[in-house]
């Protein structure tokens, strides 16, 4: 099924999730009325506010802007934080920044600062950019998210290396209200980047204030988007309220958004039906129940295994990981995993993202392993490998599979734990652990196999490809090709845009001939919507939702 490139985005069901006031509030902000004020936060009540309500199914593992790694706290940094642009479903509308120019070479962006607060009253300023990107790349942040930018601005490789200082980041204040960016190399997706959470202003008296614990709670944080945060009741809820203060407050009818932490997605279809929840979306078992009311839409994911080739584990062994992927017979696991609600995927980088003219996939098809796999030259692939890993037996190779503790992901671990074992005789260990430990343990490459998933930052095939060179902090399972480096570097540098592209799909092909991940699915979701809420959209790159501009009508 050809995916549409203005799809919308869902939240990541599987492997990504998904009153207090802030500090120094303004004295002139206009009172609540009280006969407004909700005493209970039992969603089941009828209010006069508009509270739109969806769940997520573990809690947002962070809020600090610079260390976000998951698309559950992106999606809610997109509503509580303001970039200089915005991406709405593919837009790029203005942000903080009313106007901008590039200059003629491409590489120098200027932004004119619009006259906005904090949403404690004071105001935002050009400095506070120029000290939140240099927070991402220094090393001390030990931001997972600042591969995004040291290969794109001025000095950020450098410096994110220890090798520099950050004040030598090419980004600058040059007054209150105007900053530049110098970037490397023309960049055409760079302004789609800037809605980003990781890109977004923070305070440095806040952030010094804090420490540690800075955004750890509503109160410990200030914010510059729509929404704050009005109480975060951890493991629980988030509960976001209109932000009085937001520059462009009056298009913003939505009073407060309450984001519950629901495990089971069953839980979730139930408050739905009781009218608790106001999205959810329908899991596969359950789905012929709901067949002719959902609405169908690709969340730009893709799912992969990630396999660590550190030296740990066998899996260093290149015929190893192509003897895996040519094991897998990708049909059959979505069948029995999603009721085909998902399509297999074999290949990396997402089809719908840009290419040349048109849609990557189409400019550029390929199909990297067999869609049913190949079970011949798997074993031709493990024959090699036992050679050279000195094993007599199939079995006396053992592999442990990490994933998250739902119980659809265990599913999910055991059929490719039986695929896998079935084909190869190799043995297979399944580690459940809770979301926001398997993303630690990946970020420490605590693992031989993980399940996990990525969705694009920027609709370019770079969003995909810039994790895996030798040197990227987001490289975690220690893939190193000169050949790939080579080609990326090619791609960074080179301005004609056929021959950029040319490079970025070699490799993509490099990664996937060296077996470096295991391409399982793209992720296709069926969502219920309550037919009051108008305005509440998704898109594929880089969050859940978008329900900046929702309303709720009666």
């Amino acid at each position: 099924m050809k995916l549409r490139k203005t799809l919308l985005l869902t939240m990541v069901m599987i492997f990504l999730l998904t009153s207090c006031t802030t500090p120094g509030q303004s004295d002139n902000v206009a009172p609540i009325d009280e006969e407004e004020v909700t005493t209970d936060v039992n969603e089941s009540e009828t209010t006069e506010k508009k509270i739109l309500r969806y769940s997520l199914i573990a809690d947002a593992p962070t809020l600090d802007p610079q260390l976000m790694n998951s698309i559950p706290s992106s999606t809610v940094g997109f509503h509580i934080y303001e970039g200089l642009m915005r991406n709405h479903v593919g837009e790029i509308q203005p942000g903080m920044a009313k106007d901008y120019e590039i200059s003629e070479d491409g590489k120098i962006y200027t932004f004119y600062l619009r006259d906005a607060q904090w949403s404690d009253g004071v105001e935002i300023k050009a400095q506070d950019y120029e000290y939140a990107l240099r927070r991402l790349v220094d090393p001390e942040t030990a931001s997972d998210y600042s591969f995004l930018v040291t290969s794109l601005i001025k000095n950020a490789g450098d410096i994110n290396a220890g090798n520099m200082p950050v004040e030598e980041l090419g980004v600058n204040a040059i007054d209150e209200k105007t900053l530049t960016i110098e970037l490397n190399n023309p960049t055409g997706y760079f302004l789609s980047m800037l809605s980003m959470s990781q890109l977004c202003p923070v305070r440095q008296d806040i952030v010094e204030q804090y420490g540690k614990d800075f955004s750890a709670d509503a109160e410990k944080n200030v914010y510059s988007g729509p929404f704050i945060v009005k109480d975060w009741k951890h493991e629980d809820r988030i509960i976001l309220e209109k932000n009085p203060n937001y520059w462009n407050a009056e298009a913003i009818k939505l009073d407060e958004v309450h984001i519950l932490t629901v495990a089971d997605p069953m839980t979730a279809v139930a408050m739905f039906e009781q009218g608790e929840l106001d999205q959810v979306n329908i899991p596969a078992e359950v789905l012929a129940n709901y067949e002719d009311k959902v609405e169908y839409y690709f969340d730009g994911a893709n799912d992969f295994i990630k396999l660590n080739m550190d030296g740990s584990s066998e899996l260093s062994n290149k015929d190893l990981r192509l003897a895996i992927n040519y094991s897998l017979n990708r049909e059959d696991y979505i069948l029995l995993t999603t009721q085909n609600m998902y399509l297999p995927n074999t290949r990396y980088v997402l089809p719908q993202v840009n290419g040349v003219n048109g849609e990557y996939g189409e400019e550029y098809p390929y199909e990297a392993f067999p869609v049913k796999g190949d079970i011949d030259l798997a074993k031709e692939h493990l024959s090699k490998a036992m050679i050279e890993l000195g094993a007599t037996n199939p079995s006396d190779i053992e592999v442990e599979l990490l994933t998250t503790d739902q119980e659809r992901t265990r599913i999910e671990a055991e059929v490719l734990q039986n695929q896998i074992q079935t084909a190869l005789g190799i043995k297979v260990n399944i580690r459940q652990v809770p979301y926001k430990q398997r993303l630690q343990m990946e970020s420490d490459h605590e693992f031989e196999m993980v399940v996990t998933g990525w969705v694009p930052d920027y609709p370019d095939p770079m969003s995909y490809l810039e994790l895996w060179p030798t040197d990227s902090p987001y490289n975690h399972g220690s893939y190193s090709s000169e050949i790939y480096d080579g080609y990326i570097k090619e791609a960074l540098s080179n301005t004609n845009p056929q021959e950029r592209m040319d490079a970025l799909f070699n490799a993509e092909k490099t990664l996937l001939e060296d077996g470096a991940i295991v391409p399982l699915q793209l992720r296709r979701n069926a969502m219920l919507v309550n037919p009051k809420v108008k305005g509440f959209e998704t898109y594929f790159v880089g969050i859940n939702y978008d329900y900046i501009y929702a309303d709720i009508e009666e």
